[in-house]
Parts: C-alpha cells; structure tokens; sequence
C-alpha cells in the first residue's frame, strides 16, 4: 500500500480540495503532493500512473503546528501541506547591498522566525550588529570613504548572511514560496531618507 506522512490527512478531504492542491503542485511539498496524487488514484478521479516519488536529497524545512501534534486518532505530528513563503536570497541579496548587511540581516531574520530557527536569529542578530559596527569603523577611520569600499563590505555581508547563515540553517537548496518584498522595501527607502535628513540637517547647524 503506498502511504507516507500525508496519507491518512489527505483521505479525509474532499475531491475539491484535493484537486486543487492537485493544480496548485508548485504551492506544496513534493510529499503532500504524492499523497494527493495517491488519494485521487484511488478515488478513480485521475488515471493511475507508474510515477513514483524519489525522496529528495534535501528535505524543505516545514512548520509543525502544535496543536496537530496529537490528534483524536493519535495520529504522528505530521508537517505543513505549503511551502513556506519567505524572502529570497535574491532579496536579501538586493537589500544587503543597496541598504546595507543590516537591512538583510532583518530579512533573514523573519525568514529564520518562520522556520522556527530561534537560536540561529539570535546568531544573526549579534553577526548582523558586529559587522555593522566594525564595518563603520574601519571605514571612518581606517579606509578611504568611497562607495566600492561599502560595497564591498555589504557583498561580503551578504556572502556570509547566505553562504553561511542560509545555508547551514535551512539547506542550500531549500523550496520555498518568494514573500512580497514591498513592506520591507517602503520601510528601508523611509529609514535612509531619514538618516540622509538628520545628516543634512546636521551640517546647516554646524
């Protein structure tokens, strides 16, 4: 009999719900879809096919709800049906760069928030602040004050936030659905434009 963790929750939803989840692939584990794809097979909606799943080499890091983790049938914790929507490394990658490794620094952040990676946010917090600091140092007393030098200490910022970071946290080649970046991107535009008044305003006072 083929089964797997998504089994027994995809039996008790309904042909539409089942159908749509079907449609909707891309929006789902490879794991849940299989299940689907079963549970459609037996119900004679869709034709049986030879397809079998591969396991993947790396797996996509889920939330678990809590309040699943023991049903009425004392069913196993079993994983989120969606990808978890977070914000790219290309997004993080643009904001690092353009703003700085403490604008990426936040992103990640929220991504590692939605993965439940508590103790690695904390890392990049602490990373984040450091560098900023040290960066702005060396860069106001040590090195010319040029934008290539600023660049490329946001580069190697973003480097190490997803080279490492990323990375080690939530796989290399973790699926995922891209989280809008507008809300961040308003925000960031806001901030720098506050700090390039409060510095002009500065000046005239001087």
């Amino acid at each position: 009999m083929r089964t797997n963790s998504f089994t027994i929750i995809m039996s008790k939803k309904s042909n539409a719900e089942l159908e749509n989840i079907f449609e909707n692939k891309e929006n789902y584990t490879e794991e849940a879809v299989q299940a689907v794809t079963w549970e459609l097979e037996n119900r004679n909606i869709i034709e049986k096919s030879e397809f079998i799943m591969e396991e993947p080499k790396v797996k996509t890091p889920v939330t678990v709800h809590k309040e699943l983790v023991k049903n009425k049938e004392d069913e196993s914790p079993f994983e989120d049906l969606e990808l978890p929507t977070l914000y790219s490394k290309k997004a993080i990658q643009g904001f690092t760069i353009f703003f700085g490794t403490l604008f990426g620094m936040v992103l990640l952040m929220s991504n590692l928030k939605k993965m439940n990676q508590s103790k690695v946010r904390i890392e990049v917090l602490v990373f984040g602040i450091i560098y900023a600091i040290g960066s702005s140092i060396l860069v106001l007393n040590y090195l010319p004050k040029t934008i290539f030098i600023t660049l490329l200490f946001n580069i190697i910022g973003y480097a190490i936030l997803t080279e490492y970071f990323w990375n080690k946290s939530l796989g290399k080649d973790l699926k995922h659905r891209k989280k809008k970046i507008w809300k961040p991107l308003i925000i960031s535009l806001i901030v720098v434009v506050f700090v390039v008044f409060l510095q002009y305003l500065s000046e005239l006072l001087q």
